[in-house]
């Protein structure tokens, strides 16, 4: 019998000596490790073959991780933990609104960075897997959903917490839950993860992202999914 493949991480940082430290410790979790110190250098070893999850560092020297980050999606929806020495909010917002699964900011313990790959990796969609949202069809199990205007891909975070909300239909989910139900395990977690997914959920499903219609805010409360329509 052949052995199981191991899921592979891409690792990104121009600090070598991290990138050394890091690719270690994430062999040691049973992960393969692919390793690149520079934006380019990444997206040649994308160019042969996708791994599971791809480790960015957002302050590098030419090709900077956001760039990075943009152009990977690009390619593939591959999910993606950003690193940074920035701690500032606006810096977590923008790169978990366009790209990330998550953001740890540097220095962090690299016991806490596997235990974020191993839960996003691990991750599945809960909740009915299929959805009808007016015109348009959403399967939660392979994140892709159908409109008459074409298909396009939910991320993993978006469909678990599309999946979280389809499971209290019409009733309000306080955000501390979907914290815990989307985010669970992960230290640091903060309100703003939910309204940021929230928001490029809108931007997906909604004809009017200003004017929701069916993923509501209950200000103060949490988020509530409504006029959903659900199958087997």
């Amino acid at each position: 019998m052949q052995p199981a493949l191991r899921p592979a991480v891409l690792l990104v940082d121009d600090d070598l000596t991290l990138l050394s430290v890091l690719s270690r410790r994430v062999a040691r979790a049973g992960y393969s490790v692919i390793t690149a110190s520079s934006g380019a250098a990444a997206l040649k070893l994308l160019q042969g073959s996708w791994p599971s999850l791809v480790i960015v560092d957002l302050m590098m020297p030419g090709m900077d991780g956001f760039e990075l980050c943009r152009r990977i999606k690009q390619l593939a929806d591959l999910p993606i933990i950003v690193l940074s020495a920035v701690d500032a909010s606006e810096a977590k917002v923008s790169a978990l609104e366009l790209y990330a699964e998550d953001y740890i900011t540097k220095p962090f313990d690299p016991d806490e960075l596997i235990a974020r790959v191993q839960r996003i990796l691990r991750r599945a969609p809960i909740g009915s897997p299929s959805l009808s949202l007016g015109d348009g069809r959403i399967d939660l199990a392979t994140r892709r959903m159908v409109t008459p205007a074409g298909a396009q891909q939910l991320t993993r975070i978006e469909a678990r917490l599309l999946g979280v909300l389809a499971a209290s239909i019409d009733r309000v989910v306080p955000t501390d839950l979907l914290l815990d139900r989307v985010w669970s395990e992960a230290d640091g977690a903060e309100p703003s993860y939910v309204w940021v997914t929230i928001r490029r959920l809108r931007r997906k499903l909604e004809e009017d992202p200003d004017r929701p219609r069916h993923l509501l805010t209950e200000r103060g409360i949490g988020y509530r999914l409504a006029s959903l329509s659900t199958s087997g």
